[in-house]
């Protein structure tokens, strides 16, 4: 009863929502298998990594927001999900527990495409000149730029997803934005 209490004050709807959890560090691909099995929809932003040993060469998927996990949920699979081993909580601003936008998630998944040119790392929000991308795989997306790196090359904070991300990205790519 306290359950339901708590889904209704937390206004998850009856349609399914995306939502963002915290997981355990290096504990998203097992979570996702967990939750899988009980069959809610996640999903995390994964890119290829490659490292060079003396003997091998190691191939695997690493995520590209370390410890974050995105659940297509609706009021029934709040409980299960937090039942879920190695999952923290959910994502709140506040006490407030907010639904990741469509248009949020399809940016993730154009992330999730970036060329390995591209480092994307989770960041603290830093102030500075508020830019646009102008083409690519991030086209339309507004940061602020925070270093500026040699070779043509700018570091920008994206906040939209309520995780703040720094992607490197080349100069060509934005032109300034007025908001």
């Amino acid at each position: 009863m306290v359950g339901q209490k708590l889904i209704r004050r937390m206004n998850i709807q009856d349609t399914k929502q995306w939502f963002a959890v915290k997981v355990k560090y290096r504990g998203e691909k097992v979570v996702i298998a967990q939750l899988e099995r009980k069959g809610i929809e996640a999903y995390t932003p994964m890119r290829a990594y490659t490292r060079r040993y003396v003997r091998k060469i190691v191939h695997r998927m690493v995520p590209v927001l370390s410890t974050y996990v995105f659940v297509h949920i609706d009021r029934k699979q709040y409980i299960p999900v937090l039942e879920t081993e190695y999952i923290f909580g959910f994502v709140k601003v506040g006490k407030q527990l907010l639904p990741v936008t469509q248009e949020e998630m399809d940016t993730l998944h154009r992330i999730e495409g970036l060329d390995e040119n591209y480092t994307v790392k989770e960041v603290r929000y830093q102030a500075g000149q508020r830019v646009r991308v102008n083409n690519g795989a991030l086209f339309g997306m507004q940061g602020i730029v925070s270093e500026i790196k040699s070779k043509g090359r700018l570091i920008v904070n994206f906040d939209s997803l309520g995780v703040a991300l720094q992607i490197e990205i080349n100069v060509n790519q934005l032109e300034p934005s007025a908001n």
